[in-house]
């Protein structure tokens, strides 16, 4: 990869994004309800196996205190995150930061998964 490419590979997280344009109603204030009529295939933060890679959607509870924490250390809609660790607490990596939270904190984050497609696939040896 060439240097331009590894910048503008990890700075991908800090790109403006509009905010709730990951969400299909364009909020990015979950309600079970929306969230269900619209089929939404967002989960928690928490069910993401360690290695999954997903982009944020919205923010639980944004008027709190706690994800205005999040909200600062750059979560937010659009974010692609990694999971790294879940115990004994959380651990994402946006770009080339990784942060920790506690279990609370990361049940507030919302993502969707995305399927990685880094793979080959290998053709068939000769007959």
């Amino acid at each position: 990869m060439s240097p331009v490419g590894w910048i503008r590979n990890g700075l991908g997280a800090l790109r403006a994004h509009r905010w709730g344009a990951e969400c299909p109603d364009g909020t990015p204030v979950p309600s079970a309800e929306r969230c269900a009529a619209l089929d939404c295939d967002s989960v928690r933060l928490p069910a993401l196996r360690q290695g999954d890679r997903g982009t944020v959607t919205c923010l639980e509870s944004p008027g709190s205190r706690a994800t205005g924490r999040l909200a600062a250390m750059g979560v937010l809609p659009g974010a692609t995150i990694v999971l790294v660790q879940r115990s004994p607490v959380f651990v994402f990596r946006m770009g080339h930061a990784e942060l920790a939270v506690d279990g609370a904190l990361a049940a507030r984050i919302r993502v969707r998964r995305e399927v990685h497609t880094d793979f080959k696939l290998r053709s068939a040896p000769p007959a």
